[in-house]
Protein backbone atom coordinates (compact mmCIF):
# COMPACT_ATOMS: atom_id res chain seq x y z
CA UNK A 1 0.00 0.00 0.00
CA UNK A 2 1.10 3.87 -1.34
CA UNK A 3 -0.23 6.72 0.43
CA UNK A 4 0.04 9.98 -1.60
CA UNK A 5 -1.19 13.31 -0.88
CA UNK A 6 -2.06 15.21 -4.07
CA UNK A 7 -3.78 18.58 -3.97
CA UNK A 8 -4.14 18.36 0.28
CA UNK A 9 -6.30 14.72 -0.55
CA UNK A 10 -4.90 11.48 0.71
CA UNK A 11 -4.63 8.41 -0.99
CA UNK A 12 -4.21 4.65 -0.54
CA UNK A 13 -2.81 3.08 -3.42
CA UNK A 14 -2.91 -0.76 -3.51
CA UNK A 15 0.25 -1.26 -5.19
CA UNK A 16 2.93 -3.60 -5.76
CA UNK A 17 6.80 -3.26 -4.07
CA UNK A 18 8.15 -3.04 -7.80
CA UNK A 19 5.58 -0.39 -8.51
CA UNK A 20 5.95 2.01 -5.88
CA UNK A 21 8.87 4.22 -7.14
CA UNK A 22 6.62 4.46 -10.49
CA UNK A 23 3.77 5.71 -8.95
CA UNK A 24 6.14 8.47 -6.88
CA UNK A 25 7.83 9.75 -9.68
CA UNK A 26 4.04 9.72 -11.50
CA UNK A 27 2.74 11.81 -8.17
CA UNK A 28 5.48 13.72 -8.70
CA UNK A 29 5.15 15.31 -12.13
CA UNK A 30 2.03 15.53 -11.22
CA UNK A 31 2.69 17.79 -8.47
CA UNK A 32 5.11 19.58 -10.87
CA UNK A 33 2.41 19.94 -13.74
CA UNK A 34 0.31 21.81 -11.25
CA UNK A 35 2.95 24.21 -9.54
CA UNK A 36 3.19 24.99 -13.43
CA UNK A 37 -0.57 26.38 -13.73
CA UNK A 38 -0.56 29.02 -10.95
CA UNK A 39 -3.84 31.07 -12.51
CA UNK A 40 -5.65 28.36 -12.26
CA UNK A 41 -7.53 26.49 -9.36
CA UNK A 42 -9.25 23.55 -8.21
CA UNK A 43 -10.68 21.17 -11.11
CA UNK A 44 -9.71 23.85 -14.26
CA UNK A 45 -6.39 23.59 -12.71
CA UNK A 46 -6.51 19.66 -13.09
CA UNK A 47 -8.26 19.37 -16.10
CA UNK A 48 -6.42 21.55 -17.81
CA UNK A 49 -3.00 19.16 -16.69
CA UNK A 50 -4.84 15.88 -17.62
CA UNK A 51 -5.43 17.33 -21.11
CA UNK A 52 -1.46 18.03 -21.36
CA UNK A 53 -0.67 14.70 -20.00
CA UNK A 54 -3.19 13.27 -22.56
CA UNK A 55 -1.44 15.78 -25.61
CA UNK A 56 2.11 14.67 -24.27
CA UNK A 57 1.51 11.19 -24.21
CA UNK A 58 -0.61 10.92 -27.62
CA UNK A 59 2.34 12.73 -29.37
CA UNK A 60 5.04 10.52 -27.60
CA UNK A 61 2.75 7.46 -28.77
CA UNK A 62 2.66 8.95 -32.53
CA UNK A 63 6.64 9.75 -32.47
CA UNK A 64 7.22 5.89 -30.99
CA UNK A 65 4.97 4.93 -33.93
CA UNK A 66 6.96 6.36 -36.29
CA UNK A 67 10.74 5.71 -35.00
CA UNK A 68 9.30 2.06 -34.87
CA UNK A 69 7.86 2.16 -39.04
CA UNK A 70 11.13 3.70 -39.50
CA UNK A 71 13.20 1.17 -37.62
CA UNK A 72 11.15 -1.89 -39.71
CA UNK A 73 11.74 -0.26 -42.52
CA UNK A 74 15.54 -0.01 -42.24
CA UNK A 75 15.72 -3.69 -41.15
CA UNK A 76 14.00 -4.71 -44.11
CA UNK A 77 16.17 -2.48 -46.50
CA UNK A 78 19.47 -4.79 -44.51
CA UNK A 79 17.45 -7.91 -45.17
CA UNK A 80 16.96 -7.40 -48.35
CA UNK A 81 20.48 -6.26 -49.03
CA UNK A 82 21.98 -9.38 -47.34
CA UNK A 83 19.62 -11.23 -49.66
CA UNK A 84 20.61 -9.91 -52.59
CA UNK A 85 24.35 -10.20 -51.54
CA UNK A 86 23.65 -14.02 -50.80
CA UNK A 87 22.06 -14.77 -54.44
CA UNK A 88 25.00 -12.56 -56.20
CA UNK A 89 27.89 -15.02 -54.08
CA UNK A 90 25.51 -18.29 -54.94
CA UNK A 91 25.28 -17.34 -58.41
CA UNK A 92 28.66 -16.57 -58.86
CA UNK A 93 29.79 -19.27 -56.96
Amino acid sequence: MLTLTLMNHTFEIPCEAHERDKLIEAATLLEDKLDQLPGLKGESKVLMVALNLCFDYLQLKDDTTQYSLRLEDQLDNVINQVANEASTENTTN
